[in-house]
């Protein structure tokens, strides 16, 4: 028994397995130590093999000589992380906001490590993160990056992608927003806190006798986690807000 391989039909489905590959790897939720090893290159060749037939007609095969192939590899690796950065920048919002609102509630003198990272980091900032998470999953977002990456076969051929001065500034832009959306998101609380602690900075001036550090601790946090748990209900609008600008960033990455 003979096969009969079509090295351009190949070609097409190493195309899409290199930029779906690429851009999963490094998508914040994908790239998780939690996530078994052996599932991810499983999903992959699975999603490239089901749209294949779907999608074969836009793709452009990927060249087979070496020097060119180098190159499509590079400008791909640039796209994908990319594509994840932009992701990654509006999770890490939330993280950062978990961590100024955690640091100042005293949750900073209990950083725990992470064994499956070896990382440390407050409670509250892993919290917030799961938040984003949930919140991205929730719009479908997963569903949406999925689109994003079919039509950007058909808007960005293989091969073809290129940094520009205009990709930058939307870029840097995008960056701008992870410290607007950080701050929007622990202003509130950190507010509240830092009249706390001016507070007990002045009951400490007044009442030399009283322990403020050992009251200090409890009474933070007690104020933090109840005004944490009164502005959490705007957070999911400014994160489903984030979301789809960022969802827009990712479609008109070629314009």
């Amino acid at each position: 028994m003979s096969f009969n391989v079509n090295i351009t039909e190949l070609a097409i489905l190493l195309s899409i397995l290199l930029r779906l590959s690429v851009v999963l790897f490094m998508l914040p939720i994908f790239n998780s130590t939690g996530v078994p090893s052996a599932l991810k290159p499983l999903l992959v060749i699975s999603l490239s093999v089901m749209l294949f037939p779907v999608i074969r007609q836009s793709v452009q095969p990927i060249p087979l000589d070496l020097a060119s192939m180098v190159s499509v590899v590079i400008g791909e690796l640039i796209y994908g992380i990319l594509f994840a950065l932009s992701i990654l920048l509006v999770i890490s919002a939330f993280q950062l906001a978990g961590e100024l609102v955690g640091f100042q509630m005293g949750f900073g003198f209990s950083q725990t490590a992470d064994p499956l990272t070896g990382t440390r980091f407050t409670v509250l900032s892993v919290w917030t993160q799961l938040f984003a998470t949930m919140v991205f999953l929730s719009i479908n977002g997963h569903h949406i990056v999925l689109k994003i990456l079919v039509d950007s076969f058909k808007t960005i051929p293989i091969g073809s992608f290129a940094l520009n001065s205009g990709l930058f500034t939307k870029m840097l832009l995008l960056t701008g927003m992870l410290f607007t959306l950080a701050i929007k998101i622990a202003a509130p609380v950190l507010a509240v806190l830092i009249l706390t602690h001016l507070g007990l900075g002045l009951m400490s001036k007044f009442a030399p006798q009283i322990n403020i550090l050992a009251a200090s601790f409890p009474l933070t946090i007690a104020i933090g986690m109840f005004f944490l748990s009164i502005t959490i209900v705007f957070w999911g609008e400014l994160g489903t807000g984030s979301f789809t600008r960022l969802f827009t960033f990712l479609e008109n990455i070629p314009k």
